[in-house]
């Protein structure tokens, strides 16, 4: 069935693409988590590891293609920071109760380790995304004009590319204090490593940021009462330049150190850092999100909850609840030995069965939340009451265990 709308020039309202693309990858985040943790070693193919590696770079493209379109009004004007800069504090806030060694004074006191201390400033992914939105929002602020605040984060996004491999070099930043250390490179200092500095994963946001603009230009702003372009014709652009970027960056990612000064042994370190890792990536995900957003347009909408737009809109709660059920609840000692789900102790069939359980309980509770959320204030109670729950368990909690 052809597309009804291929040619229908609405202004967009929202997104669908983008949404889509964000509620996947939080499934498939849960997923490469799952199966890191408990198939066995050697198991996993190469084809399921690409795509896994593709959740990072499409949650960061989201992140920054979303603050185009939540910047910049329709009239050219910016909307306040305010609001924006009290959601990223939440997030950068969650971003590092996750490394935190304990949640309760005694822990902090007496079980805290210095190596748990320094892992606490780990740069991770929503580190990642939250300095790349304050960088993007400030740049918003200085330009203030779309197109050339497209032009900016392109140029950025090629620095930071071309940058990252030569500051991956052994002794760059060494020595440096740990929270701005691990946002230039992931180079491993006492035994802790950054997953994702900014270079080169702030890349992937400003990649993002150039797409939104054009999208918001082409799709979002009336022009003579209309879209200058259709949905349809958006995707299809979108899709063909992915494939272009991806097919470049396949092509050259292999060799692309191998021309460089740099030395013996480090190629295999560093090569997700270079342009064409980026490109090839990138060009997945843009293709990827490109299929998304087609097959949303023609599947009609059904009745009944749409799970995908749930992980996107609840990406932050499904983020911290996975990690916590994982980390927290099944790997923890008494559930191993109950159940014998140790890491890298389980099959496909196991494996498979736990993941599927932990991507339905966690949209379930996205869900849930969601229906709370249409009660202000019941979703106000329960905030207070889990901080004070917080507060009490900080203060209170795990002082038998340093007796």
């Amino acid at each position: 069935m052809l597309d009804p709308t291929r040619s229908d020039l609405t202004p967009a309202k929202r997104c669908d693409f983008i949404d889509q693309l964000r509620g996947w990858a939080v499934i498939v985040m849960i997923e490469a988590h799952a199966v890191n943790v408990w198939l066995r070693e050697g198991m996993l193919p190469s084809w399921l590891s690409f795509v896994n590696g593709l959740v990072a770079p499409a949650f960061i493209m989201c992140a920054g293609f979303s603050l185009v379109l939540s910047t910049f009004r329709a009239d050219g004007t910016l909307r306040p920071f305010a609001p924006s800069m009290k959601r990223l504090g939440i997030i950068l806030l969650c971003a590092y109760a996750l490394h935190a060694p304990a949640f309760t004074l005694a822990g902090w006191l007496h079980l805290t380790t210095p190596r748990q201390i320094r892992e606490m400033f780990q740069i991770d992914v929503l580190q990642c995304i939250v300095f790349s939105l304050f960088l993007l929002q400030g740049l918003a602020r200085i330009i203030r004009r779309p197109m050339a605040y497209a032009a900016v984060t392109l140029v950025l996004a090629l620095g930071a590319t071309l940058a990252a491999p030569h500051l991956w070099q052994p002794g760059v930043a060494q020595g440096w204090w740990l929270p701005i250390r691990g946002l230039i490179n992931g180079n491993t200092e006492q035994g802790v490593s950054s997953l994702f500095p900014l270079f080169p994963w702030f890349a992937f946001a400003a990649c993002g940021a150039f797409l939104g603009v054009f999208y918001r230009h082409l799709r979002v702003i009336p022009h003579h009462g209309a879209a200058r372009w259709s949905e349809t014709r958006w995707l299809a652009t979108l899709a063909i330049l992915g494939g272009v970027i991806y097919v470049w960056g396949a092509r050259h990612a292999p060799d692309w150190l191998e021309h460089g000064t740099f030395p013996a042994g480090e190629t295999e370190r560093i090569h997700n850092t270079t342009l064409p890792s980026v490109a090839h990536r990138l060009g997945a995900v843009c293709v990827i999100g490109a299929l998304m957003g087609w097959l949303e347009r023609i599947r009609g909408r059904g009745r009944g909850p749409n799970w995908v737009l749930t992980a996107s809109h609840e990406s932050l709660l499904l983020y911290m609840l996975h990690l916590n059920l994982i980390f927290a609840v099944l790997l923890a000692p008494p559930v191993q030995a109950l159940t014998g789900w140790s890491p890298h102790a389980l099959g496909w069939h196991g494996t498979l069965a736990l993941t599927l359980a932990l991507i339905a309980v966690n949209l379930a509770a996205g869900l849930a939340w969601q229906r709370i959320r249409q009660n202000e204030n019941l979703e106000r109670g329960i905030h207070r009451a889990a901080l004070a729950a917080l507060a009490v368990w900080f203060v209170a909690g795990a002082w038998q265990i340093t007796i």
